[in-house]
C-alpha cells in the first residue's frame, strides 16, 4: 500500500467539482474550475483534458507572437532594466500591456497566453543582466570598490579583451533555454502531481478569462471584469503617482513634500514609514503600502503570509539586534588601507562626513549589521530550505525522470498518439545541455582568453547549478510569487568563486585573482537569466493549463523570445553599467552595488561562513517543520516594509471572508458559485492593485530617461 502524499499547499476538492470532474463536465473558467485551484485533483483532469483537446483549442501564430516579442518585449527590455536599476525590482509591465492588446484585438486565451508568455520572456532576459552584471562595471570603474591597496579587483584592460559582452550573450541565450527546457520536468511536479499556489496567477487567469469573453462575444461579463480591474488599478494609480512621480524643480514626489512640510521627514521616505534614521539603533522597522505586496499575500492567505513574514521577523528582530549588542564586526575591504583591519564594528555607524563615507554608507548599525550579517544568514537559509525540499522530493523527481529515460516514442507522455506534441520533446533537454556544455566551454576557452579546465568548468557547473537552484528558485516563486534570483545568485557566485580557485592551482588563470572574480560574475549573469527565465514559464503554463494552451507552443513562443530579448539585455546591460561605474547615471542599483561588496570580501577571503551554515541550518529545520523553509528564507532576505504588506494582505483576506463573505453568504443562503463569483471579485481587484504599480514604474522609468 502506497502511503499518500502530504502537500502544504494542497487545496480540498469541493463536492460539486469532484461531482464535474468525475462526470468529465468540467469545462475551462467554469465557476467549479475557479472554486478548485490548486487541489491536484483539478489539475490532473485539466491536464489530461488538455492533452486531447488543446490541440483544437490552443492556437499559435507567428504574427501574433511577433507582434508582441517586438513591440512589448523589446522595448521593456530596455524600460525593465532602469527600473531595476532604480528601485532594484524587475517589474511585470510587459505581462499587462501584451495582455491588453490581446484582448483589445480580440485574440483567444491561449493566443493572448503564448503572446504574453513570449513578451514577458523577452523582457525578463535583462534580469541576470541587471542584477550581477553591471558588478563586473562597478569593480573596474567605481572609485568605490577599489582593494587595500587602492587598485579596482577587475582592471578595465581585461573587460574589453575577454570580450564580456559577447560571451555573456552567448551563454546567457543557451542557460535560458537550458532553464526553460528543465520545467517540462518541474511542470509535472509542481503543476500537476503537487501544484504550488502560485500566489498571483489567478489574476493571470481572471485576464485571460475576460479574452474568452470578449473573443466569443460575451461583453457583458467582460465589461463587468474590466471595471473592477480598472477602479482598483485608478486608486493605486493616483496613490502611486503621488508616491513615486517626481515633480517641481527639486523632482520631489508629491507625497514626499507633504511629509516634509508637516514635519515627518524623520520617519517618512521613498513611500516608506519607518523609525528614524539617523539616531544609533538595534533595528529599524518599515511600512510601505505596494499594490503587488498586498496582492500577493491577499493571494497567500495569512498563515502562509506570516511564515514569509517570520522570516523578516527573525532578521530584524532577532538577527540584528543580536549582532548590534554582541558587537559582530562586519568586513569592509577598503578599510584595509586605513588600518590594520578591514572590519570594523557597527557600532560606530553611521560614519560622519569624511573620507571614509563614501565606502561605508550605512545609515546605522541596524543597517550595517543587515547587510554584513544578516544576509549571509539569510543566503544560507534559502540554500539549506530549498536542498532538504528537493531531497524530500527525490522519490517524486525519481518518479518523473524514469518516466522521461524509460520511455521513447508514442508511449511518452509529452507525445499524444494521432495528434502529435503536446509537450515539448523531453529528450532535447539533453541535446540542448550537450550543445550548450560545449559551445560554451570554447567561447571561453577561445574567444575570452580563458584556462580550458575552468572553461569546461564553467560549462558543468552552469547546466548543474541551472537545474538544481533552478528547482530551488521555482519553487520559493510558486510558494510566494517572488522568484529568489539574488539569493540563489550569491551562492553560485560563491560556488564558482570556489571551484575556479581550486582549479587554478592546476592550472593558473592568466589574469591572475581578477580573471577569475570576472569569470565568476558573467556565470552568476547568465545564472539569474536562467532562473528568471525558468521561473516565469511556470506562470505562464500555470494560466495556460486552466486555459487550455498546449505546453508545446509556449516553448515555442518563449524560445523565439530568448533569441530576440538576450542580445538587446546584454548590449543595454553594458550601456547601462558602463555609465552608473561612472557616475553619470546616478542610480541606487542595490543588487549591483550587492554583489560588488560581497565579491570584495570573497576576494579578500574574509567570509564568516560560520554565519552562512547558520542559516544553512535554518532554513533546514524550518522546511522540515512547515514545508515552507525556502519561504522563510526568502523572508530573511526581503526588506521588512514589503513582507508587512504581505502579511497585511493576507489578514485582510481572512478578514474579509470570515466577517463579511461567510457571514452574507449564510444570511442570505447564497449557493456555493454565488460565493465563488464574490471571491472572483476580491481576485479582480487585486489584479487592478498587481498591474498599477507596474504601469505606474514603466511610465516613471520613461519620464526620467527623457527628462
Amino acid at each position: 500500500m502506497s502511503r499518500v502524499r502530504r502537500s502544504a499547499y494542497r487545496q480540498p476538492v469541493t463536492p460539486k467539482g469532484l461531482e464535474a470532474i468525475e462526470k468529465g463536465t468540467l469545462s475551462w473558467f467554469d465557476t467549479e474550475m475557479y472554486s478548485n485551484l490548486n487541489t491536484e485533483v483539478l489539475e490532473e483532469y485539466l491536464d489530461h483534458k488538455n492533452r486531447r483537446e488543446s490541440f483544437q483549442r490552443s492556437h499559435f501564430s507567428w504574427g501574433k507572437l511577433l507582434i508582441v516579442v517586438v513591440l512589448v518585449g523589446l522595448p521593456f527590455t530596455i524600460i525593465s532594466q532602469y527600473i531595476a536599476l532604480k528601485i532594484g525590482l524587475v517589474t511585470g509591465g510587459a505581462f499587462y500591456v501584451s495582455y491588453l492588446v490581446g484582448m483589445a484585438l480580440r485574440w483567444k486565451p491561449s493566443q493572448v497566453n503564448i503572446a504574453s508568455g513570449s513578451a514577458t520572456a523577452t523582457d525578463r532576459t535583462v534580469t541576470g543582466f541587471v542584477f550581477t552584471f553591471p558588478a563586473i562595471y562597478l569593480l573596474a570603474y567605481s572609485s568605490q570598490y577599489v582593494m587595500s591597496d587602492g587598485n579596482p579587483l577587475i582592471p578595465p584592460g581585461i573587460i574589453e579583451s575577454s570580450n564580456i559582452v559577447p560571451l555573456a550573450m552567448v551563454a546567457s541565450f543557451f542557460a535560458s533555454i537550458m532553464g526553460m527546457m528543465y520545467f517540462i520536468i518541474f511542470r509535472r511536479l509542481w503543476q500537476v502531481e503537487d501544484p504550488l499556489p502560485a500566489p498571483g496567477f489567478q489574476a493571470f487567469v481572471k485576464l485571460l478569462d475576460i479574452s474568452n469573453h470578449l473573443s466569443a462575444g460575451g461583453v457583458k461579463q467582460a465589461v463587468r471584469s474590466i471595471k473592477l480591474v480598472f477602479k482598483s488599478f485608478l486608486a493605486m494609480f493616483i496613490f502611486a503617482v503621488f508616491r513615486d512621480f517626481p515633480v517641481g524643480k527639486d523632482q520631489t514626489p508629491i507625497l514626499t513634500k507633504l511629509m516634509n512640510a508637516i514635519g515627518l521627514s524623520d520617519i517618512y521616505s521613498h513611500g516608506r514609514i519607518h523609525t528614524p534614521y539617523m539616531h544609533p539603533s538595534w533595528t529599524h522597522i518599515s511600512y510601505e503600502f505596494t499594490g503587488i505586496g498586498f496582492a500577493i499575500g491577499w493571494f497567500l492567505r495569512s498563515k502562509a503570509s506570516l511564515i514569509v513574514a517570520g522570516g523578516s521577523f527573525v532578521t530584524w528582530f532577532f538577527i540584528i539586534p543580536l549582532s548590534v549588542w554582541m558587537d559582530v564586526p562586519i568586513y569592509i575591504p577598503i578599510l584595509e588601507k586605513y588600518a590594520d583591519s578591514g572590519y570594523i564594528s557597527t557600532h560606530i555607524l553611521p560614519i560622519g562626513n569624511n573620507e571614509l563615507a563614501q565606502y561605508i554608507p550605512y545609515a546605522s548599525p541596524a543597517f550595517g549589521a543587515a547587510q554584513g550579517i544578516a544576509k549571509i544568514i539569510a543566503i544560507g537559509a534559502i540554500l539549506g530550505g530549498g536542498t532538504t525540499a528537493l531531497i524530500k522530493m527525490l522519490p517524486t523527481f525519481r518518479t518523473v525522470i524514469t518516466d522521461i529515460t524509460k520511455t521513447g516514442g508514442a508511449q511518452k507522455k509529452e507525445w499524444v498518439p494521432g495528434k502529435g506534441w503536446y509537450e515539448w520533446p523531453t529528450q532535447h533537454i539533453f541535446i540542448v545541455v550537450g550543445v550548450a556544455f560545449v559551445l560554451i566551454s570554447l567561447a571561453f576557452w577561445l574567444f575570452g582568453g580563458f584556462p580550458l579546465i575552468s572553461s569546461l568548468a564553467f560549462s558543468a557547473l552552469l547546466v548543474i547549478l541551472t537545474f538544481m537552484l533552478g528547482a530551488i528558485a521555482v519553487k520559493i516563486s510558486g510558494e510566494v510569487g517572488t522568484t529568489p534570483v539574488s539569493g540563489t545568485s550569491f551562492l553560485t557566485l560563491l560556488m564558482l568563486f570556489g571551484v575556479f580557485t581550486l582549479i587554478s592551482i592546476v592550472q593558473p588563470f592568466p589574469g591572475g585573482k581578477s580573471q577569475i572574480v570576472l569569470m565568476a560574475l558573467v556565470g552568476t549573469t547568465v545564472f539569474g537569466s536562467a532562473i528568471s527565465l525558468s521561473s516565469e514559464i511556470m506562470w505562464d503554463f500555470k494560466a495556460g493549463l486552466y486555459a487550455g494552451t498546449r505546453p508545446m507552443h509556449l516553448i515555442k513562443g518563449e524560445s523565439v523570445a530568448i533569441l530576440v530579448g538576450t542580445p538587446a539585455a546584454a548590449l543595454a546591460a553594458a550601456f547601462f553599467a558602463k555609465m552608473l561605474s561612472e557616475g553619470t547615471l546616478p542610480l541606487e542599483a542595490p543588487q549591483a552595488h550587492a554583489f560588488a561588496v560581497f565579491v570584495q570580501i570573497l576576494a579578500g577571503g574574509k567570509v564568516m561562513f560560520s554565519l552562512f551554515f547558520l542559516g544553512v541550518f535554518i532554513g533546514f529545520f524550518v522546511e522540515m517543520l512547515t514545508g515552507m523553509g525556502t519561504a522563510f528564507g526568502l523572508g530573511m532576505y526581503l526588506p521588512l516594509q514589503y513582507t508587512l504588506m504581505m502579511v497585511t494582505g493576507g489578514a485582510a483576506r481572512d478578514l474579509w471572508e470570515k466577517r463579511w463573505l461567510n457571514r452574507k453568504a449564510t444570511r442570505e443562503n447564497w449557493t456555493e458559485d454565488k460565493k465563488t463569483l464574490k471571491l472572483l471579485d476580491s481576485y479582480m481587484l487585486m489584479t487592478g492593485l498587481y498591474i498599477a504599480e507596474a504601469i505606474i514604474g514603466t511610465l516613471l522609468a520613461v519620464y526620467l530617461v527623457i527628462s
